[in-house]
């Protein structure tokens, strides 16, 4: 089994802005899969398959899929069920953040989407070094975690 790629760090803010803008559904831990809404594809709706026990993981999205990362939506599934801790006042500061037009300056540039989020918390007087620490600690979270790519029906 491959384990996971690590995200970009943007992955990682996209994913808490998801928890913050309640667009991801978990109605029942012991489903079998929960649904992300796109960040930028309101209508877009991502399956999210885990299974604990045997460390893997799943999303439908491209990069998930075709790339082998872990991406946003799986990020913020793991988020949501407290699998990846985080403090927070990080919510309320990604809270709203519009993905379409961050894509749209600086399409698929992770990097630079990066630096354009710390510097729009920075114009709004947050305190950019504790986002970039609780970034920093969700990142070697994920890391330690060591993900499976989860195959349905093994």
């Amino acid at each position: 089994m491959k384990e996971r790629k690590l995200p970009p760090k943007v992955k990682i803010i996209e994913a808490l802005s998801v928890v913050a803008d309640e667009r991801i559904t978990i109605e029942d831990l012991l489903s079998k899969e929960w649904k992300c809404i796109s960040s930028s594809t309101p209508w877009k709706v991502y399956k999210i398959i885990y299974n604990e026990k045997e460390n893997q993981i799943s999303s439908n999205d491209s990069w998930s899929m075709n790339q082998g990362f872990l991406w946003y939506p799986a990020i913020a599934f793991l988020l949501k069920i407290w699998k990846l801790k985080y403090e927070e006042p990080i919510l309320e500061m990604v809270k709203d953040t519009d993905w379409i037009k961050i894509k749209w300056l600086v399409h698929k540039d992770y990097e630079s989407s990066y630096r354009l989020i710390l510097w729009n918390l920075h114009m709004q007087w947050y305190n950019v070094d504790y986002f970039i620490s609780q970034i920093e600690n969700i990142y070697n979270k994920i890391s330690q975690l060591h993900l499976e790519h989860l195959v349905e029906n093994s």
